[in-house]
């Protein structure tokens, strides 16, 4: 379980770093860019963008929020988080941290502006938090599930879903944007805490999703016909179940490509087919990370793109203290006090 929550965060900041050189270029230009094949490796140093960033306060406030309701009894990993995302809005707006900053507002290395999206920066910037009953906004960009992976790790696989949908609703009110965050969530927590078999948590997923929004669970349920199509030879072009941009068509990418590449000696091949598309590439493989890190855990993880990862110390430690805050075993709760 513990390497499981490494696997998890560190798997996504993997593919985060594979698909941010080529996120906003057409299939043919990645190809000109990079070969015929496209990206097959995480630049060196391997520098992740903002859904990372914001994947590390999300895991940091729910885990606040975790320590605080051992000690007090008091739950509320929606206001946690959304007090961390704050905190996150802090490096975006001052070169340094403060004197006296502590938890990863003492990380110098997340004072790094990495093409925030607008929407994230306007929400974060709104007196209150946006919910899912009362959206701020109506965009269901991707920017939202791509940070809720952490949630996963919570007490039981309703509270996973629910808190996922609250997470990515902090910024992102579309329905779209929202319930993919609960559905990544979901996912994350049948594979990682209950040791799911992977077609079978999809399934899952998709009957509880189709509860709060047809569409997600449509463009979910194409992914799964298409990789039913793949034969081992044969695969189908992810741009076929979009670009991306939007937070179904991210997570749909994503299972589509873990579906196809299911063994951990296939992630590097699984990170690649996600990332090498017209569309969200930094998003899709992001995902698709967080997926295969929390089924295989890091052994899966290929050590040449850890070596040169950006963070991979403060992505290792958090994924860990969420894998022991999930089965109860003791780590350094003070960090989140």
């Amino acid at each position: 379980m513990v390497d499981r929550g490494a696997g998890c965060l560190l798997g996504g900041a993997l593919g985060d770093a594979l698909g941010a050189p080529v996120q906003y270029l057409g299939w043919a230009d990645i190809q000109r860019e990079h070969g015929t094949e496209g990206v097959l490796a995480p630049p060196k140093p391997a520098l992740v963008t903002d859904d990372t960033q914001l994947t590390l306060f999300t895991a940091d406030g729910y885990l606040r929020a975790w320590v605080r309701g051992k000690r007090t009894g008091e739950w509320e990993p929606s206001e946690m988080v959304w007090h961390s995302y704050r905190r996150w809005l802090i490096t975006q707006q001052q070169p340094a941290p403060e004197r006296g900053a502590v938890g990863l507002l003492a990380d110098e290395r997340l004072y790094e502006s990495r093409s925030p999206g607008l929407t994230c920066l306007r929400a974060l910037a709104a007196e209150t938090p946006s919910t899912p009953e009362n959206p701020h906004n109506e965009s269901s960009g991707c920017n939202g599930v791509t940070r809720t992976a952490p949630a996963g790790f919570a007490p039981s696989a309703a509270i996973a879903y629910d808190l996922g949908c609250r997470f990515a609703a902090l910024t992102h009110g579309g329905t779209g944007g929202w319930v993919s965050g609960g559905a990544l969530a979901l996912l994350i927590h049948l594979l990682a805490v209950k040791g799911r078999p992977l077609r079978e948590a999809i399934d899952q997923v998709i009957g509880r999703v189709l509860r709060d929004d047809t569409y997600t669970a449509t463009v979910l349920t194409r992914a799964v016909v298409l990789a039913e199509e793949h034969d081992g030879e044969t695969s189908v072009r992810v741009d076929r179940l979009g670009s991306g941009w939007t937070g179904p068509e991210a997570l749909a990418i994503a299972v589509y490509t873990v579906l196809t590449h299911p063994k951990p000696v296939q992630f590097a091949d699984a990170m690649r087919a996600a990332a090498n598309h017209s569309g969200g590439s930094d998003a899709t493989a992001a995902l698709t990370g967080n997926v295969l890190g929390a089924l295989h855990g890091t052994d899966a993880l290929p050590r040449d793109w850890l070596s040169g990862l950006e963070l991979v110390d403060v992505l290792d430690a958090m994924g860990r203290d969420l894998g022991c805050s999930a089965v109860n075993l003791e780590f350094d709760e003070n960090r989140y006090a």
